[in-house]
């Protein structure tokens, strides 16, 4: 067959029509009604990959959901552990609590609550974190007034008192105690000790509060006043109750009153209401280790403190008590072993600290990091505690902290000016009231009264209102000068606290050396007469008194000054160089003298040794 038949045959062929490229949906619907069990896998197959769409929406919220709730529980828990000062336990639950949701706003408040209660800067930071997230209830501002009042922050600590204040119409006895506390770290003790009166009037009053309120009588009186002694036989009768649910807090006191602090012990607490003074022979080291370790509620940080107790009472069973306590507190929580490592401290077990405080130990804690630290330059191992501290951050130790103490280690490798560097970057690094007064504090302790009086003055700078930072700054003029710059500190004081009758006087003193002209004397004499009158036991009062007399030539009358005191005056505040140059005016030559030898060595400022120069030099 040739080609052209082919052709031919091909053109006669019926081809089929062809099929369509997408059925439409009535043959689809015919498909499936022929075949009904792949019709109902089809639909198997929608229904799971639709909720599996859901799924993949609903499913992140609902699991983010869940671990609130979570969160949430833990921090109710972590709330009730805080009650109870369980502490350690506390931490346990807010960790994992984070560990759910970082953003749970219970969980945050149950940390400021934990922070407050401890007495951590942080806490402030977490407050403020949580005003932003919305209102705080009545006992969140009760808190953050604490935490503020615990390190300084008095600004602060008066607004949210003022807020607590204006939500009620009648103020809680809590409430009566900030204020108290606010008033006597502002030095208003007169007005703090008539709010402590108030809570101790009050019949809402409990425990706690009645405890809170003694104490501040305690920190606002002197020792040897009726008040003071009163309040300090109120704390140790809560003491002796150990049906008081305050008791063992009241043991606690009066255990720390008595301990010992390591040379690093510098509280976030610098200036606040310190741990009151009680009466000499009121309680024995013995009765409160024997009433510790008997309460009911006391814990292995109680039981510590016993133990230092116990040490104290009787120093011949040293030996006995410190094994005892590092077998049975030596891995405890940080609060426990911080307080061990304090006691080992004070007899000298340095090698035994640095075991109970590994370096992977103390890193998880400032109290044990600062422990480690000391027990370090104890051992006269400065090397390693240069190394440790310069060649790494730690987020327990605040930048100043860490600054300050490789100041003093650096100081004793003679590296003396890497160490003034240190001095410097700590004092640079201080951003807060808190580490301010911390830094003042050890830089007097280790001799640098220029950083000290500039991280004072700085303090009062953010905290205008802190009468205790103003009150230091002017006793390291005084020993260290300049006299002018003293007299300015003393004046802001005394417009400042027009009723402390004891820093007018100083006012006037420091004047008087500055300018001798018999104005300003008689002036000055005008002046101190009537706080001679009001303060007769006042030594420095007499002072002043004595030299306004003198500039004017009144010998006699200046040394009358002295002599009219009805009763032995305070060494302390007696300026004896004004008495040396009284008795030289007044002829008593070889007396002068005496007293002008004692004071060769002393610290004087420059117009009090002018006064005494000219009789030093007719002894030689």
């Amino acid at each position: 067959m040739d080609i052209t038949e082919r052709v031919r045959g091909l053109s006669q062929t019926k081809l089929a029509p062809p099929l369509p490229i997408i059925p439409s949906p009535r043959e689809i619907r015919g498909w499936f009604r022929r075949r009904p069990r792949r019709r109902k896998i089809l639909v198997w197959w929608l229904v799971i990959a639709m909720a599996a769409a859901l799924f993949s929406v609903a499913a992140p919220p609902a699991w983010r959901a869940l671990k609130g709730w979570r969160a949430r529980q833990l921090a109710a828990e972590a709330t009730g552990l805080i009650e109870q000062q369980q502490w350690g336990e506390a931490a346990k639950k807010l960790r994992a609590a984070f560990g759910l949701r970082q953003d749970e706003l219970e969980a945050w408040r149950a940390n400021a609550r934990l922070l407050s209660r401890m007495r951590q800067a942080p806490a402030i930071e977490w407050w403020e974190k949580i005003l932003q997230r919305g209102p705080l209830s009545l006992g969140d501002r009760r808190d953050y007034a604490a935490a503020a009042l615990s390190v300084n922050e008095l600004s602060l600590a008066a607004q949210q008192i003022a807020q607590i204040l204006s939500q009620q119409s009648v103020p809680a006895p809590t409430d009566l105690l900030l204020v108290g506390q606010l008033a006597a770290l502002r030095g208003h003790n007169s007005a703090a000790l008539e709010q402590a009166g108030k809570v101790l009037d009050d019949p809402a009053s409990t425990s706690q509060d009645r405890l809170g309120a003694n104490l501040l009588i305690l920190a606002a009186t002197k020792q040897d006043s009726s008040e003071h002694m009163e309040a300090a036989a109120r704390v140790i009768a809560f003491a002796r109750d150990p049906r008081d649910p305050v008791s063992l807090d009241a043991l606690s006191v009066l255990a720390r009153q008595l301990a010992a602090l390591s040379p690093t012990d510098i509280s976030d607490r610098t200036l606040s209401i310190p741990t009151p003074d009680l009466p000499p022979g009121s309680v024995s080291p013995l009765e409160i280790a024997e009433r510790l370790e008997s309460h009911a509620k006391a814990r292995p940080f109680h039981r510590m403190l016993a133990l230092e107790m116990r040490a104290r009472a009787e120093p011949t069973r040293d030996d006995e008590l410190i094994a005892r306590a590092i077998q049975s507190y030596g891995q405890g929580d940080d609060e426990t072993v911080a307080a061990l490592g304090a006691w080992l401290y004070t007899r000298g077990r340095f090698e035994s600290m640095l075991e109970i405080l590994p370096i992977e130990r103390a890193v998880l804690s400032r109290d044990l990091m600062i422990e480690r630290i000391d027990s370090l330059a104890a051992l006269g191992r400065f090397q390693e505690a240069r190394d440790m501290l310069s060649t790494e951050e730690y987020p327990v130790l605040p930048r100043t902290f860490q600054h300050m103490y490789l100041a003093v280690i650096r100081s004793r490798l003679e590296e003396t000016t890497a160490a003034a560097n240190e001095w410097t970057r700590a004092l640079e690094r201080a951003d807060s009231v808190q580490h301010l007064l911390a830094l003042a504090k050890y830089a007097v302790r280790y001799g640098q009264p220029a950083i000290a009086e500039a991280a004072y003055g700085r303090a009062t700078t953010k905290e205008p209102g802190l009468r205790a930072a103003y009150m230091a700054r002017l006793r390291i003029l005084e020993m260290t000068g300049p006299t002018a710059k003293a007299h300015e500190i003393a004046d802001n004081i005394a417009e400042l606290w027009p009723d402390d009758l004891a820093t007018r006087s100083h006012e006037i003193y420091l004047r008087l050396l500055l300018d001798e002209s018999p104005d300003n004397a008689r002036r000055a004499e005008e002046e101190s007469a009537p706080l001679v009158s009001k303060t007769p036991w006042e030594g420095l009062a007499r002072s002043t008194l004595a030299l306004a007399r003198l500039r004017q030539g009144k010998a006699a009358s200046a040394l009358q000054a002295f002599s009219e005191a009805d009763q032995s005056l305070p060494a302390s505040e007696v300026s004896w160089p004004i008495y040396a140059a009284v008795l030289n005016a007044n002829g008593w030559k070889d007396k002068a003298r005496e007293e002008a030898q004692k004071l060769a060595a002393a610290k004087l400022l420059p117009e009090e040794r002018a006064l005494i120069a000219p009789i030093l030099s007719t002894s030689q």
